[in-house]
């Protein structure tokens, strides 16, 4: 056996992150004893890497060592298409003719019932692809080790998304597994240009990141310019799309989500086909929309998938949400502290008569029962479902009618409180939903200072910080700013699906002919 000084090259590995103490690559002996040596440390200290060791018969008996994960790898499929083939059905015949050198070529190609092989003859290599999860089939004789990728375990059934019901539509949504989310989207987009990409992100946790697009749809720019973002990250691991998104956003110090993330498929296929591109991470059960417009955080799926103007309908309903959710305490606040000439008489005299033995200032009072509120519904999210929405429904209702009966808030500001909470959830999605909760306390502070005046100057700064913002160098606020008149048609309102014949042009993509030239009138006569 030769000395471990000359197995050591001079030229380390650029794709193993574990060196030795000299930080030079260690090529694997020959000798199986020599190989188990070196892992030894590593499976002392985990117990939960599994090593059995067996024999496969010939006119040389030749012993292996298999290697993986517990928990990791789909054992079923290691019992019957690895260990079983081995164990019981080895061509005697060529081993006795060839040698035992040309075995694990042999078993390469034609022992294993396994997809994903490939051969390590690195030390850095083998223990990586361990800890990346992959089985390690080691033999006597050989420096080269064969890694199988069979990995699977238990994980999680294909349901709805709890955070994005919908009355009409799929009801499948993403689970942990990247393999099976990038299958969910492959199912309905069956487009040949559909394009996948692999990187890992995190130095320690070594998470498998999917980049996919249309190749004929997407921008190259854009697909170029999130490669070098993903590049450029440097972080121990990643346990979140939010992780990523943190890093590549333009403006950290915003408080507009500028990604948009979703769990349902049907959703990413559509923003897929019209020249976005999506970021997906092994273990995470959400895509993330790259780049995404302001406009998209106030969309859901059935816009489309219902008749136009219950569509158009509903997404009024939204944009006045999202208005009524971060400025109506402020409004309230401002009306009564400031401009009760603005309040007709009866119901300015009705207000006073509520609030005549409330000790505190209106602003005051809004403000408790703003923050009172968002501790409710911080710990409705928190809790177990059951216990969530229960305290979510009693702890709202027990409280209000308490703060009346002490005299400590008005009617009035209970009924304030509760329209506002019930905008916030309006929201088609979390991310839009958690900057209104946040934006409404600086508008609240604004009225209590200036009155309507402050109101007005609290949108004109919000109007402007979204007419500056930018989604991988895309515009955030467009077509309203910049004026895309083209792309009105899916903004405030929908259009007919008819009438979208081109992809927005917000958003830059190599083929903006979306349908066929066909009308609809032209339909209706001929039927």
């Amino acid at each position: 056996m030769r000395s471990v000084k000359s197995l050591i090259k001079k030229k380390p590995s650029p794709h193993s992150t574990i060196k030795d103490n000299t930080s030079e690559e260690i090529i694997l002996p020959e000798d199986l004893t020599a190989k188990v040596k070196l892992l030894k440390p590593y499976l002392t200290k985990n117990q939960d890497i599994v090593s059995r060791s067996f024999v496969i018969e010939g006119a040389e008996n030749l012993n292996a060592v298999v290697i993986y994960l517990e928990g990791i790898i789909d054992t079923a499929i290691l019992n019957r298409d690895v260990l079983n083939p081995l164990l019981l059905y080895s061509n005697r015949e060529q081993i006795e003719n060839e040698g035992p050198k040309h075995l694990i070529d042999r078993i390469y190609q034609t022992s294993l019932n396994i997809g994903q092989i490939k051969k390590l003859n690195t030390f850095s290599d083998l223990i990586q692809n361990i800890f990346d999860g992959l089985t390690i089939l080691i033999f006597d004789g050989f420096s080269e080790v064969l890694a199988l990728d069979i990995r699977g375990g238990e994980i999680r059934g294909i349901t709805e998304p709890d955070t994005e019901k919908t009355l009409r539509g799929p009801r499948e949504g993403f689970v942990e597994s990247l393999i099976v989310n990038i299958a969910l989207i492959r199912r309905k987009l069956r487009d040949p240009n559909l394009t996948v990409e692999k990187t890992i992100i995190g130095k320690r946790t070594r998470t498998d990141v999917a980049i996919i697009y249309i190749q004929d749809i997407a921008s190259s720019d854009i697909v170029s310019n999130i490669k070098e973002k993903l590049s450029n990250i440097d972080i121990d691991g990643v346990l979140d799309t939010g992780y990523i998104e943190q890093l590549i956003e333009d403006n950290p110090f915003s408080f507009f989500p500028q990604f948009k993330s979703t769990e349902r498929p049907d959703k990413t296929i559509a923003h897929l086909l019209e020249g976005k591109v999506l970021l997906m991470a092994n273990g995470i059960p959400s895509a993330l929309i790259v780049p995404s417009l302001f406009v998209q955080f106030l969309q859901a799926p059935e816009d489309y998938y219902e008749r136009t103007f219950i569509g158009s309908f509903t997404r009024m309903l939204r944009y006045l949400a999202f208005f009524l959710a971060i400025s109506l305490p402020a409004i309230y606040v401002a009306l009564l502290s400031y401009q009760q000439q603005l309040i007709p008489f009866d119901l300015i005299v009705s207000l006073a008569e509520s609030r005549k033995e409330v000790p505190f200032p209106v602003a005051v009072e809004a403000l408790v029962l703003e923050i009172i509120i968002q501790l409710v519904m911080e710990t409705g999210l928190r809790l177990p479902t059951s216990f969530g929405q229960t305290v979510g429904v009693v702890g709202g209702i027990i409280l209000g009618q308490a703060a009346i009966s002490a005299r400590l808030a008005s009617p009035a500001i209970v009924i304030i409180t509760a329209v506002t909470t019930i905008c916030t959830f309006a929201m088609s999605t979390p991310g839009m939903a958690l900057s209104t909760r946040v934006l409404r306390l600086p508008m609240l502070l604004l009225a209590s200072s200036f009155g309507i005046f402050g109101v007005t100057f609290g949108w004109l700064i919000i109007l402007g910080h979204l007419s500056s913002l930018e989604s991988l160098g895309i515009p955030y606020f467009s077509p309203f700013a910049p004026f895309r008149f083209a792309d009105l048609k899916d903004s405030f309102y929908r259009t007919f699906l008819w009438k979208m014949k081109k992809r927005p042009v917000s958003i830059p993509s190599t083929n903006k002919k979306r349908q066929g030239t066909f009308k609809k009138k032209d339909n209706q006569n001929e039927n």
